[in-house]
């Protein structure tokens, strides 16, 4: 994990993007040096629906990332995911972190 991480990054993926987005993560090592990830589910008004199935639940299946990362290189992700998955419906959000590491 980088030593100057400061920011958390959570990106709520579609489910179908899961092995895309690891990748484009993992070739991204200036970027990003590790990820976590975890199954979620999508609910609101705003949040786009793609499956016949998940309309019929409601919900949507999708994958939360969360990445540590110095807070500098934040837009920086951004825009090569957002080059790489112009339509990908991601959701994300950052908050400042107190700290992180292996113990």
């Amino acid at each position: 994990m980088n030593t100057h991480s400061d920011t958390l990054l959570t990106l709520i993926v579609p489910a179908a993007l899961e092995a895309n987005m690891a990748d484009l993560l993992l070739d991204a090592p200036d970027i990003v040096t590790g990820f976590t990830t975890s199954p979620a589910n999508g609910h609101g008004a705003d949040v786009k629906l793609e499956r016949p199935d998940e309309k019929v639940r409601g919900h949507g299946r999708r994958v939360r990332f969360e990445i540590a990362l110095d807070a500098n290189t934040l837009g920086q992700l951004r825009r090569y995911l957002r080059d790489a998955l112009p339509d990908a419906n991601l959701f994300y959000w950052a908050v400042p972190l107190r700290g992180c590491g292996v113990l």
